[in-house]
C-alpha cells in the first residue's frame, strides 16, 4: 500500500501532467523552461554541481559568466524534457516522426537485418525519452532499460508514459535475463550509460577525470553478437530535434573479451563527450558524474 508520502508526490505528479495536457506545445515548451528556471534557483546545491562538473571539465574555454549561463540552460532544458515526456500520448508517434529530423534510422535498420538485435547507447542529453520514442515510432522493437522509482506510483505513471509510445520496459533491478531475450528477440535494448556506475565498470577519462562507465552495453554486444548504436537527440526547439548518430560499433572478436569491451566502450564514450562539447546545455551536468572513489576503481577494468 502506497505511504501518504508516495500519494502526494504522485498526486503533484499527476497535476503537473494534468497541466502539461492542457497546452499546446509551444506553450507546453514555455512552461517547461520556466520550471526548470525556478529549480535553477531553489536547488543550489545542484546548480553548484553543475558549475563545478562544467569548470573542472571545460573551464579552460569558459569564463564563469559562460558556465553559469550553460547552467541556466541545463536546468530549462531539463524543465522542457519532463513537460515533453509528461505529454506523452498526448503526443502521438506520427508527433515524434514530425518533429524528429536527421538521419539515424539506417543504423537501427541494419543491425535488425543481422537478426541479433542492436543496443542503442545514449545519454542524458537533449530529450532522451523522446529519442526512445522515436525509436519505436520508426517501427523498431524497442525495450528501454530502466531503473525502478521509489515511489511505486510514480514509477507507474513514468513507464505508462513510455509504453503509450510503444516503448518496452525492462526493469534493471531484474536479472540480465532481460536483456538478453530483448537481443535475441531481435529488439533494441536502450539505455544511457553517461552517469556513474557503481559496479562492473570500466575506467577511463571523461572530460579529463577518471570515471566508471558501465560495462554492459559493450558486454551484452559481444555475447549476443550485435553492434553497440550510438545515437543522441539533439533540442533545436520545441518543435524540431534532431539525430545525431554515430556510426555502428561492432565487437571486435579479439579473443580477449575485456580488451574489446574497453575498446567498444571507449568509442561511444568519446562519441558522447564529443557532443557535449559541442553543445554543453543539453547534457545533465546535475549529476555528480565524478564520484569515483580509490576502492571503486579498483574494482572496474582500467582503460589503457
Amino acid at each position: 500500500m502506497a505511504s501518504v508520502k508516495h500519494q502526494i508526490e504522485y498526486l503533484a505528479a499527476a497535476f503537473g501532467r494534468g497541466i502539461a495536457r492542457t497546452l499546446t506545445p509551444r506553450m507546453a515548451d514555455s512552461f517547461g523552461a520556466g520550471l526548470g528556471s525556478l529549480v535553477h534557483r531553489l536547488m543550489k546545491s545542484r546548480r553548484d554541481l553543475a558549475f563545478d562538473n562544467l569548470k573542472q571539465g571545460m573551464g579552460d574555454g569558459l569564463s564563469d559568466e559562460q558556465i553559469s549561463e550553460i547552467v541556466r540552460s541545463v536546468f530549462r532544458n531539463i524543465g522542457r524534457m519532463f513537460i515533453e515526456f509528461a505529454r506523452f500520448g498526448k503526443t502521438k508517434p506520427d508527433d515524434v516522426n514530425r518533429i524528429v529530423v536527421g538521419k539515424g534510422a539506417e543504423g537501427f535498420r541494419e543491425a535488425l537485418e543481422k537478426g541479433n538485435g542492436g543496443f542503442l547507447a545514449t545519454a542524458h542529453f537533449g530529450n532522451w525519452e523522446l529519442l526512445g520514442a522515436w525509436v519505436a515510432a520508426q517501427g523498431f522493437p524497442v525495450d528501454l532499460l530502466v531503473a525502478t522509482q521509489h515511489n511505486p506510483l510514480v514509477d507507474r505513471m513514468i513507464n505508462d508514459f513510455r509504453s503509450s509510445m510503444g516503448v518496452g520496459i525492462v526493469e534493471l533491478t531484474t536479472s540480465s535475463r532481460g536483456v538478453f531475450k530483448t537481443l535475441r528477440a531481435n529488439r533494441i535494448a536502450a539505455t544511457a550509460p553517461d552517469q556513474h556506475a557503481p559496479a562492473g565498470t570500466v575506467i577511463m577519462d571523461f572530460f579529463g577525470r577518471p570515471a566508471s562507465i558501465a560495462r554492459g552495453p559493450a558486454l551484452f554486444a559481444i555475447r549476443c553478437k550485435c553492434p553497440v548504436i550510438p545515437v543522441l537527440l539533439r533540442r533545436e526547439r520545441y518543435d524540431r530535434h534532431v539525430l545525431i548518430a554515430g556510426d555502428l560499433i561492432y565487437p571486435p572478436n579479439s579473443g580477449d573479451e575485456d580488451a574489446d569491451v574497453t575498446a567498444m566502450t571507449e568509442r561511444y564514450v568519446r562519441f558522447i563527450e564529443e557532443n557535449i562539447r559541442l553543445y554543453p546545455d543539453q547534457w545533465l551536468w546535475t549529476h555528480n558524474r565524478w564520484k569515483l572513489s580509490k576502492k571503486e576503481g579498483n574494482h572496474g577494468q582500467a582503460a589503457t
